[in-house]
């Protein structure tokens, strides 16, 4: 298993903060305010992890063609109030032709814990939460507030297995460097990998080949 930490940058908020429940009226009462930090919030995060592992599809073999990933990410300094999120994992381009089948979707599981004014809270991602594209899985957040040392935890489980089960034509080809995976949390659904440099958790497999014949 290969991990990488990488840093996310800080940024100094002038001004108090204070923490609100979502349905607390000042909460209500200050949405100016709060969008303001939502448009910056994100950019605090100053550290974020990747790793994972990868059990190779096998025709017939229970539970094979899975890749299992576990993303942190902390922040360092007081961030933001109720901030909008997404967590968005990019795949390698072996594995478009698998993203594109409709039941992509409903082959990922997984859920993240997020920190609230009162501690954390931990959300199951639904199939409402999920978009897929060629290139990437987004998955819509729950509204959190993050202070110095909060910290995001999401575990997903993709069973790539379950689709080469019903379209075995599908290919996924091998890669001898292994697969890269990147994942980042951000307000930009279609962020450009290749333009946040280091901002990135990132991940490459051991495993060379994602189907054993």
């Amino acid at each position: 298993m290969n991990k990488y930490v990488v840093g996310l940058g800080t940024l100094a908020i002038a001004g108090s903060l204070f923490v609100a429940q979502p349905g607390d009226v000042m909460a209500q009462e200050n949405t100016t305010q709060r969008s303001e930090i939502g448009t910056y919030g994100l950019s605090l995060l100053a550290s974020g992890e990747l790793e994972g592992r990868l059990t190779p599809y096998i025709k017939g073999v229970p539970k094979s063609g899975n890749i299992a990933t576990h993303y942190t990410a902390k922040s360092i300094v007081s961030v933001g109030l109720f901030d909008k999120s997404n967590l968005i994992v990019k795949i390698p381009d072996e594995f478009k032709y698998v993203a594109l089948q409709d039941e992509f979707k409903r082959a990922i599981k997984g859920s993240i814990t997020y920190p609230t004014g009162l501690g954390s809270a931990t959300h199951e991602y639904t199939a409402g939460d999920i978009t897929i594209y060629a290139d990437r899985i987004i998955l819509k957040n729950p509204r959190a507030s993050y202070l110095i040392g909060s910290k995001f935890s999401a575990d997903l489980s993709i069973d790539y297995g379950s689709i080469l089960d019903k379209y075995p034509n599908i290919p996924i080809d091998d890669n001898p460097s292994g697969y890269s995976f990147a994942a980042v949390l951000s307000e930009d659904a279609m962020i450009d990998f290749n333009l946040i440099g280091s901002k990135e958790g990132k991940w490459v497999t051991e495993e060379t080949a994602a189907i054993r014949k």
